[in-house]
Protein backbone atom coordinates (compact mmCIF):
# COMPACT_ATOMS: atom_id res chain seq x y z
CA UNK A 1 0.00 0.00 0.00
CA UNK A 2 1.45 3.38 -1.05
CA UNK A 3 1.75 6.14 1.55
CA UNK A 4 0.15 9.47 0.67
CA UNK A 5 2.71 12.09 -0.40
CA UNK A 6 3.17 14.90 2.09
CA UNK A 7 3.51 18.57 1.07
CA UNK A 8 1.92 22.01 1.18
CA UNK A 9 -1.18 22.78 -0.72
CA UNK A 10 -1.49 25.97 -2.70
CA UNK A 11 -3.90 27.37 -0.13
CA UNK A 12 -1.43 26.73 2.71
CA UNK A 13 1.37 28.47 0.75
CA UNK A 14 -0.84 31.52 0.10
CA UNK A 15 -1.79 31.75 3.79
CA UNK A 16 1.88 31.46 4.85
CA UNK A 17 2.93 34.14 2.33
CA UNK A 18 0.13 36.45 3.49
CA UNK A 19 1.20 36.09 7.14
CA UNK A 20 4.86 36.71 6.24
CA UNK A 21 3.94 39.79 4.15
CA UNK A 22 1.84 41.20 7.01
CA UNK A 23 4.69 40.69 9.48
CA UNK A 24 7.22 42.28 7.09
CA UNK A 25 4.99 45.34 6.53
CA UNK A 26 4.45 45.71 10.29
CA UNK A 27 8.19 45.44 10.99
CA UNK A 28 9.05 47.95 8.23
CA UNK A 29 6.43 50.43 9.48
CA UNK A 30 7.80 50.17 13.02
CA UNK A 31 11.38 50.62 11.81
CA UNK A 32 10.40 53.58 9.63
CA UNK A 33 8.59 55.26 12.54
CA UNK A 34 11.58 54.66 14.79
CA UNK A 35 14.00 56.19 12.25
CA UNK A 36 11.72 59.21 11.72
CA UNK A 37 11.42 59.75 15.49
CA UNK A 38 15.18 59.38 15.89
CA UNK A 39 15.80 61.97 13.17
CA UNK A 40 13.35 64.43 14.77
CA UNK A 41 14.96 63.94 18.19
CA UNK A 42 18.44 64.49 16.69
CA UNK A 43 17.30 67.72 14.99
CA UNK A 44 15.75 69.00 18.23
CA UNK A 45 18.93 68.08 20.11
CA UNK A 46 21.06 70.03 17.61
CA UNK A 47 18.78 73.08 17.94
CA UNK A 48 18.95 72.87 21.73
CA UNK A 49 22.76 72.61 21.65
CA UNK A 50 22.95 75.74 19.47
CA UNK A 51 20.81 77.81 21.83
CA UNK A 52 22.78 76.52 24.84
CA UNK A 53 26.09 77.34 23.14
CA UNK A 54 24.86 80.83 22.29
CA UNK A 55 23.85 81.49 25.91
CA UNK A 56 27.19 80.16 27.16
CA UNK A 57 29.09 82.52 24.83
CA UNK A 58 26.95 85.48 25.89
CA UNK A 59 27.37 84.69 29.59
CA UNK A 60 31.12 84.14 29.37
CA UNK A 61 31.68 87.30 27.31
CA UNK A 62 29.43 89.59 29.36
CA UNK A 63 30.81 88.41 32.72
CA UNK A 64 34.35 89.26 31.52
CA UNK A 65 33.63 92.80 30.30
CA UNK A 66 36.29 95.30 31.37
CA UNK A 67 36.39 99.09 31.35
CA UNK A 68 38.80 99.52 28.42
CA UNK A 69 37.70 101.84 25.59
CA UNK A 70 38.84 101.17 22.04
CA UNK A 71 41.08 103.74 20.38
CA UNK A 72 39.85 104.46 16.87
CA UNK A 73 42.58 106.90 15.86
CA UNK A 74 45.66 108.73 17.07
CA UNK A 75 43.90 111.53 18.97
CA UNK A 76 43.01 111.34 22.66
CA UNK A 77 39.32 111.92 21.89
CA UNK A 78 39.11 109.26 19.18
CA UNK A 79 37.81 106.37 21.27
CA UNK A 80 34.82 104.07 21.26
CA UNK A 81 33.21 103.30 24.63
CA UNK A 82 34.36 100.27 26.58
CA UNK A 83 30.77 99.04 26.31
CA UNK A 84 28.15 100.27 23.87
CA UNK A 85 24.62 99.25 22.92
CA UNK A 86 21.71 100.90 21.15
CA UNK A 87 23.68 103.73 19.59
CA UNK A 88 22.28 105.54 16.56
CA UNK A 89 24.61 104.07 13.97
CA UNK A 90 23.97 102.24 10.72
CA UNK A 91 24.93 98.89 12.23
CA UNK A 92 23.12 99.20 15.56
CA UNK A 93 20.43 96.63 14.82
CA UNK A 94 20.77 94.51 17.95
CA UNK A 95 24.49 95.25 18.22
CA UNK A 96 26.40 95.09 21.47
CA UNK A 97 30.14 95.86 21.46
CA UNK A 98 32.62 95.73 24.34
CA UNK A 99 36.10 94.84 25.53
CA UNK A 100 36.53 91.65 27.52
CA UNK A 101 39.30 89.90 29.38
CA UNK A 102 40.04 86.23 29.82
CA UNK A 103 41.66 85.43 26.49
CA UNK A 104 43.62 82.20 26.89
CA UNK A 105 47.40 82.34 26.47
CA UNK A 106 48.64 78.78 27.09
CA UNK A 107 52.06 79.45 25.50
CA UNK A 108 52.68 82.53 27.70
CA UNK A 109 53.27 84.72 24.66
CA UNK A 110 53.79 88.47 25.03
CA UNK A 111 50.26 89.48 24.14
CA UNK A 112 47.24 91.06 25.78
CA UNK A 113 44.57 89.02 27.51
CA UNK A 114 41.95 91.49 26.21
CA UNK A 115 39.71 91.08 23.19
CA UNK A 116 37.16 93.28 21.44
CA UNK A 117 33.81 91.59 20.81
CA UNK A 118 30.69 92.60 18.90
CA UNK A 119 27.41 90.72 18.46
CA UNK A 120 25.52 91.45 15.24
CA UNK A 121 22.06 90.37 14.11
CA UNK A 122 22.09 90.00 10.32
CA UNK A 123 19.16 88.46 8.45
CA UNK A 124 17.95 86.68 11.62
CA UNK A 125 21.44 85.23 12.23
CA UNK A 126 23.25 86.08 15.46
CA UNK A 127 26.97 86.51 14.72
CA UNK A 128 29.85 86.94 17.17
CA UNK A 129 32.72 89.08 15.85
CA UNK A 130 36.00 89.24 17.75
CA UNK A 131 39.30 91.04 17.34
CA UNK A 132 42.51 89.92 19.02
CA UNK A 133 43.53 93.59 19.24
CA UNK A 134 41.28 95.96 21.16
CA UNK A 135 42.42 99.01 19.20
CA UNK A 136 41.76 97.50 15.79
CA UNK A 137 41.11 99.92 12.94
CA UNK A 138 41.10 98.00 9.67
CA UNK A 139 41.47 94.43 10.90
CA UNK A 140 38.88 91.89 9.79
CA UNK A 141 37.09 90.20 12.70
CA UNK A 142 36.91 86.49 13.38
CA UNK A 143 33.25 85.74 12.62
CA UNK A 144 31.33 82.97 14.34
CA UNK A 145 27.72 82.15 13.47
CA UNK A 146 26.00 81.32 16.73
CA UNK A 147 22.30 80.98 16.05
CA UNK A 148 19.84 81.08 13.13
CA UNK A 149 16.16 82.05 13.15
CA UNK A 150 16.63 84.87 15.67
CA UNK A 151 13.63 87.21 15.43
CA UNK A 152 15.03 89.88 17.78
CA UNK A 153 17.96 90.52 20.11
CA UNK A 154 17.51 93.25 22.72
CA UNK A 155 19.21 94.34 25.92
CA UNK A 156 18.35 96.22 29.07
CA UNK A 157 21.23 97.64 31.08
CA UNK A 158 21.27 98.22 34.82
CA UNK A 159 23.19 101.30 35.96
CA UNK A 160 24.75 102.04 39.37
CA UNK A 161 21.48 103.68 40.53
CA UNK A 162 19.50 100.49 39.84
CA UNK A 163 17.80 102.11 36.83
CA UNK A 164 17.25 100.14 33.63
CA UNK A 165 18.44 101.74 30.38
CA UNK A 166 17.80 100.78 26.77
CA UNK A 167 21.14 102.11 25.45
CA UNK A 168 24.66 102.74 26.73
CA UNK A 169 27.46 104.98 25.52
CA UNK A 170 29.49 105.88 28.63
CA UNK A 171 33.19 105.99 27.78
CA UNK A 172 34.55 104.10 30.79
CA UNK A 173 31.61 103.33 33.10
CA UNK A 174 30.11 99.87 32.76
CA UNK A 175 26.58 98.75 33.56
CA UNK A 176 26.07 96.62 36.65
CA UNK A 177 24.16 93.92 34.77
CA UNK A 178 22.90 93.07 31.30
CA UNK A 179 19.49 91.56 30.61
CA UNK A 180 19.39 89.77 27.26
CA UNK A 181 16.04 89.13 25.56
CA UNK A 182 16.30 86.86 22.55
CA UNK A 183 13.25 86.00 20.46
CA UNK A 184 13.73 82.75 18.54
CA UNK A 185 11.52 81.18 15.87
CA UNK A 186 11.40 77.75 17.56
CA UNK A 187 12.13 78.49 21.23
CA UNK A 188 10.14 81.70 21.66
CA UNK A 189 11.31 84.42 24.04
CA UNK A 190 14.39 83.68 26.14
CA UNK A 191 15.40 86.15 28.88
CA UNK A 192 18.70 85.89 30.76
CA UNK A 193 20.26 88.25 33.29
CA UNK A 194 24.07 88.45 33.45
CA UNK A 195 25.90 90.45 36.12
CA UNK A 196 29.13 92.18 35.12
CA UNK A 197 32.21 91.51 37.30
Amino acid sequence: MKSASKGFTLLELLVAMSIFSFMAITAYTGLSNMLTSNQAITEQEQKLKKIQRTMLFLEKDIRQIVSRPRRTGYGADEVSPAFSYGLDTDDSNGVIEFTKSGVANPLALAKSSLERVRYDLEDKILIRNSWAYVDHIDLEPVKMTLLNDVESFELRLLDANNQWKSNWSEKKILPEAVEVTLEHKHWGKIVRLFPIR
